[in-house]
């Protein structure tokens, strides 16, 4: 575990908990409390720690996104370790990625920018912009008082869905892994490219200089990432049910024309100029709660009709069918139902042999249980004979007892008696 600096004391009040479920749509069923004598780097067992500021100015929202989870846990931090400037970078790259429908992973997010310790706040991790690959801009350069304003939340399926959330690191860790070399390529250059298009606030193609912050010193991602699988792209992201896509990576992939277009429409369904610059993560950022409320209002009802979309065409592709694939199929399903019925028919047999074999053994139970009762009432008889024996040997023993002393009491008064009367002759002869 990693030692760090004291933190100060939380300044979090339970009006600020409260705000969070009222101003920022957090869940009831989702636990907030107030840290007690917990500080970021020691929480209470079940719970996880968190700042006001990843709400306020980044966008998180509960439950947390699993790829922001999957991420860390690939880079070893726990939550409360990275700034709120580290967390706007990932969830504003996870946002633009969902919505060029591409896989974004560490492996794409240490491309990016730079992991480095955050030497103000030691223990801290923070990100840059690598040189030439700034993609996002009017993200704050510093990130002020968000140290107070910590709390703990419930780790529970409401905070963190279905994320095994064990995986993440609980304690501090004091390094990560170097990632090795990070030379641009033609598919960096067309990542970049993708994520830039398109906004009026991403910086210019070619990139800027890279964008330090003071006292950090560079530490960049674990090289052990391998790539994000595709099934990332129907994960949630930002939202819960409003970003979610019901089609798998392979009919995405069969329906490309289609995505392209769906891109196209959901470009037309924004407000035309005056839309914001970014999603959620900025929009939270600036406070343009309202027009954030209309991008994700309007973000829904274009996953909405891609997925009403998506059902027409496997409707019509199913229609399509020929008869004898159709024929082919009934068959299949007929065959299959014959082997079902012959299945319970067989079932049936053997529930009645378990059955038979259930009252055989219940009898031999009952058989059992009766010479088990037998037995204890021999054992019980013949410990009550043992008994009387035993009282009669000694009341046997008694009587001759009492007999031989009668016995010996006679002997001894006739000798007595014979004994005076020798000693009377003897005196009469004298």
């Amino acid at each position: 575990m990693y030692t760090s600096f004291n933190f100060p004391r939380p300044t979090t009040k339970t009006d600020d908990l409260e705000d969070l479920y009222k101003m920022y749509g957090v869940d009831r069923a989702v636990v907030l409390d107030l840290a007690t004598t917990e500080t970021p780097e020691t929480v209470r067992e079940g719970y996880c720690g968190a700042y006001l500021s990843f709400f306020h100015s980044c966008g998180l929202i509960f439950p947390i996104s699993e790829p922001i989870l999957e991420i860390l846990t690939e880079l070893g931090l726990s939550l409360t370790q990275i700034l709120p400037k580290f967390l706007r970078y990932l969830i504003t790259f996870l946002v633009r990625a969902r919505e060029e429908g591409l896989s974004f992973g560490l492996s794409e997010f240490r491309q990016l920018v730079l992991v480095k310790r955050n030497q103000q706040n030691p223990g801290t991790f923070l990100v840059s912009p690598r040189p030439g690959r700034h993609v996002i801009e009017d993200i704050p350069y510093r990130d002020e008082k968000w140290r107070e304003q910590f709390f703990v939340f419930k780790v529970d399926r409401a905070s963190v869905g279905e994320f095994d959330f064990s995986r993440l690191p609980q304690s501090w860790a004091k390094n990560i892994t170097p990632s090795g070399s990070s030379s641009m390529s033609d598919e960096i250059r067309g990542l970049i490219g993708v994520l830039r298009r398109e906004g009026t606030n991403r910086a210019p193609l070619v990139g800027g200089s890279e964008d330090e912050a003071e006292h950090s010193q560079e530490v960049v991602a674990t090289p052990s990432v391998q790539a994000q699988s595709s099934d990332r792209l129907t994960r949630q992201l930002v939202r819960r049910t409003s970003f979610r896509t019901s089609g798998s990576a392979s009919r995405n992939r069969a329906s490309g024309a289609a995505t392209r277009k769906r891109r196209r429409s959901s470009k037309g369904t924004l407000p035309g100029p005056s839309r914001p610059r970014l999603p959620s993560p900025i929009s939270c950022f600036f406070g343009e709660k309202e027009a954030y409320t209309k991008v994700a209002v309007a973000s829904s009802k274009v996953m909405e009709a891609f997925n009403e979309y998506v059902v027409v065409m496997e409707d019509h592709v199913m229609a399509s069918r020929n008869d004898k694939e159709i024929e082919s199929i009934g068959s299949e399903i007929k065959r299959l139902s014959e082997e079902l019925e012959a299945t319970k028919r067989e079932g049936k047999k053997d529930a009645k042999k378990i059955e038979a074999l259930t009252e055989d053994w219940k009898r031999i139970h009952q058989g059992n249980e009766a010479l088990t009762t037998q037995v204890v009432a021999q054992k019980a008889k013949v410990a009550a004979l043992g008994v009387e024996r035993d009282r009669d040997i000694r009341r046997a023993s008694r009587i001759a007892r009492r007999d031989i002393e009668q016995r010996y009491q006679e002997i001894l008064e006739s000798l007595k008696d014979k004994w005076t009367s020798k000693k009377k002759e003897v005196s009469a002869e004298i």
